[in-house]
């Protein structure tokens, strides 16, 4: 499907539609929304032991305070909801279900026992302290590798070891041409936990509506899944829950799941046929909010004596913490990282051993760039180490093992399909904008300069992006369908409404579907409208995750707006006497092609189809001027980018020092560079502070100890570089519009980028980095053990 000849908005740098309110403070977010009479607050009591039974709960104190309305325990509210379960059809899992409000027992710090309703939030937070719940402590099970060991403390009686999931996969040659290598290098990789930390932690506000039906105001990624997932839990019709979502401030996938407290929400709702508000404080946010990362990588490659990888084995190691998160479960981490660790090289022979591990801290779920960062990270960190024992600088590395053009389509060994890429000349053009060779050539062999060591890092990256239907039914996904719709109309004034299954979270939607819009219907950008992210308006989707939007929902608007572009071309041809073939559309007009003059506004054609005027329709013609269009993708669509990262570590105290950050991203089809840009902007931000600072940090007995942003630690402006981005467009050819997703890469390829640069820059006296994050004390130490045993020998 062609775009028509409007102008071409796909490509502009236009202005974000949404920036001008927010920047005005005219958001509206949860919080902000009006509060009706009679609301209620709710506030959760959490348990502060990691693994313990409950022996008692004593409310008496809470009820009596004035202000209170109720308070439930987890049996109490049990009869109206089922624990939270996740389906996941693959070989090796095994289903962890969660009550909404735990009894019995607690899995994690932070797990919810007891609920208040008071009529403001003060009164419910004074009342949770009053609430009395003892407990019997039980050992607990923190550490991914010591909760795997035979007799470590269970987290759930019936996953033996804690290995929630199991999944491997070996090619048919491997263990014949992983032994013909030369070579072999063996490294453990680690990263720390993180945490998505939106500005906007999660809230929500529950309105009864007439005939037993509420509607879900909700800050969430996911409002279909959310609805279908309420709608489940609580045993109700979809049809009886309207979720609507506010402005979202930020997301990351930390708001791409149901919640306890949303199912706890709604159920009360239902119940009481009262308002119901929740909205969390950032302690709540750190606790309780998925976590990610804690992945644990042993990766051994066998290669000749020219670089060239001949086969590659891993163990993985997930943190799956201590329930399967709804959606998505505990698989996604473990499966993507031990499918796309391959990246864009030629890896014929590869064996992948991965493992899900259940652990009494908060559970893990997907968070930006789901297991890319890291794995990417392993794989890219193994090519410098390849460099360095055979010593080839390690940019030539890539060059020998990456898929070539002339290599597309290239399918993995894991058999997923690359039909477009740039890998080399992405790599190739970053190298050049940094001045790579310079660089080596000024470099000393101790890298040491002016008191600090210099180095240089590369990543030369894949990004899985816009998974269809096919591609969740493999990953074993039942309840996900993958695919997104769009809904058009041109109204009878001309102006066009098109509600899309996404939701915004930031990501500058009501601008690039706008674009697109303006180009496949042929109307004027200003007279198109996008409504998203309310289940009653909005068609039926899996809506915004995954760098999926502009590939599934690109790929709905396109099929709707060729759709009522052709029906316009068919009225125009009518009334103007023409062929439907002679008919252009462009900036809200169809006129006959070499006449402009000779023309029919969209008003006039939009009065036509809704028989608002005295002229007729052509024969066989249906009247309205609007169309629904669903979209299934292909099984994955491939982005990709370079990055390169130079770096200072200051050889006295180990703080680390960005100097320039080079990015060369290809995402197909740019629908507005401006937006592009800012994704990865965002995205190499996130991936600096996982890579230098951010880390969720528990104690043997599962106590989180850095539970505010006091201890947190996140990146701010002084620490991110100016970031020098550029764009290589191959357009996909399997999927509508030639777009690839774009909202992970940024992240994906700058974790790996500043690890190697840190390495690189510590590697002339001897030092291996092999985990994040690398916070200053950690490097010190490396380099004083390093510069102990230079001084011993």
């Amino acid at each position: 499907m062609q775009a028509n000849e409007t102008g071409g908005y796909i490509g502009k740098r236009l202005l974000r539609r949404e920036d001008e309110a927010l920047l005005r403070g005219r958001g509206s977010y949860v919080d902000d929304l009006a509060e009706p009479q009679n609301l209620l607050h709710l506030a959760f009591v959490m348990s502060p032991h990691a693994h313990a039974l409950i022996k008692s709960i004593d409310t008496s104190a809470a009820r009596s305070l004035p202000g209170v309305f109720a308070v439930y325990t987890g049996e109490d509210l049990a009869p109206l909801m089922k624990p939270i379960h996740t389906e996941i059809l693959f070989p090796g899992y095994q289903a962890a279900d969660r009550n909404a409000l735990a009894y019995g027992k607690v899995r994690f710090v932070g797990e919810q026992v007891a609920v208040v309703l008071a009529e403001d939030r003060y009164i419910a937070q004074d009342a949770i302290d009053l609430i009395e719940v003892e407990y019997e402590v039980l050992p607990a099970a923190v550490d991914m590798e010591e909760a795997r060991k035979p007799g470590a403390p269970l987290v759930h009686d019936h996953i033996e070891r804690n290995i929630i999931f199991e999944g491997k996969f070996e090619t048919p040659e491997f263990e014949r041409e992983f032994a013909a290598g030369e070579h072999r290098i063996r490294e453990r990789f680690r990263t720390g936990r993180v945490a998505g930390v939106p500005m906007e932690p999660r809230g929500c506000l529950a309105l009864p509506e007439h005939s037993d039906a509420i509607v879900f105001h909700t800050s969430t990624q996911i409002q279909h899944l959310v609805r279908e997932g309420l709608a489940h839990h609580l045993g109700r019709s979809e049809a009886s829950i309207r979720v609507v979502v506010p402005d979202v401030g930020g997301g990351f996938g930390t708001k791409a799941q149901l919640y306890p407290e949303e199912v706890v929400a709604a159920a009360l709702c239902f119940k009481l046929r009262r308002p119901i508000k929740w909205v969390q404080d950032r302690r709540e946010e750190l606790l309780t909010n998925i976590h990610a990362r804690d992945h644990l990588y042993d990766l051994e490659v066998s290669f000749s004596s020219d670089g060239v990888i001949r086969g590659m084995q891993l163990e993985l190691l997930t943190n799956a913490g201590a329930y399967s998160t709804y959606p998505f479960g505990c698989t996604l981490e473990t499966t993507g990282g031990s499918r796309m660790i391959l990246g864009p090289y030629r890896i014929r022979n590869y064996m992948y051993r991965s493992f899900s591990i259940a652990t009494h801290t908060n559970p893990a779920g997907v968070y930006r760039g789901v297991a890319q960062p890291s794995c990417m990270m392993a794989m890219e960190g193994m090519l410098d180490r390849i460099g360095r024992y055979l010593g080839i600088d390690p940019a030539e590395v890539r060059r020998r093992n990456v898929v070539q053009a002339s290599d597309m389509p290239w399918t993995t060994a894991v058999g997923v399909r690359f039909d477009t890429g740039s890998y080399q000349q992405c790599l190739d053009k970053a190298l050049e904008a940094i001045g790579y060779d310079e660089f080596r050539r000024a470099q000393p062999r101790d890298r040491l300069v002016d008191g600090k060591y210099r180095g240089v890092g590369i990543c030369n990256m894949t990004e899985f992006t816009g998974m269809g239907a096919p591609a969740w039914r493999s990953r074993g996904l039942k309840r996900m369908s993958g695919i997104d719709s769009a809904a058009l109309r041109v109204e009878a004034t001309g102006k066009v409404t098109v509600s899309i299954s996404h939701a915004a979270a930031g990501q500058g939607h009501l601008t690039t579907f706008a674009q697109i819009v303006a180009d496949y219907l042929g109307a004027n950008i200003e007279d198109v409208r996008i409504i998203e992210g309310d289940t009653a308006v909005s068609p039926y989707g899996t809506n915004t995750f995954a760098s999926r939007s502009a590939v599934t929902g690109g790929g709905a608007v396109i099929r709707a707006s060729t759709k009522v572009a052709d029906k316009i071309r068919r009225i125009a041809a009518h009334v103007l006497e023409a062929s439907p073939q002679d008919i252009v559309v462009r900036d809200g007009y169809a006129h006959v092609a070499g006449v402009t003059d000779l023309r029919l506004s969209f008003r006039e054609v939009a009065e036509i189809a809704y028989a608002m005027c005295d002229v007729s329709l052509p024969e066989g013609e249906d009247f309205g001027l609007e169309a629904s269009e669903y979209y299934d993708p292909p099984v994955v669509t491939v982005a990709n980018a370079a990055h390169v990262v130079a770096v200072t570590v200051d050889a006295r105290d180990g703080r680390v020092t960005i100097d320039r950050h080079v990015v060369v991203h290809d995402c197909g089809r740019v629908i507005n560079p401006m937006i592009v840009d800012g994704q990865i902007h965002g995205g190499a931000a996130q991936g600096i502070g996982e890579a230098l600072m951010e880390e969720m940090v528990y104690d043997e007995n599962g106590q989180l100890l850095n539970a505010s942003l006091l201890d947190y630690l996140l990146p701010t402006a002084m620490d991110i570089p100016n970031f020098e981005i550029s764009h290589i467009e191959t357009p996909t050819i399997d999927g509508l519009g030639g777009f690839k997703g774009v909202g992970e890469g940024g992240l994906i390829g700058a974790l790996p980028a500043v690890v190697n640069a840190v390495a690189d820059a510590l590697s002339g006296i001897g030092v291996n980095v092999n985990r994040v994050p690398m916070r200053p004390a950690y490097l010190r130490s490396l380099i004083r053990s390093a510069a102990a045993e230079g001084g011993a020998r």
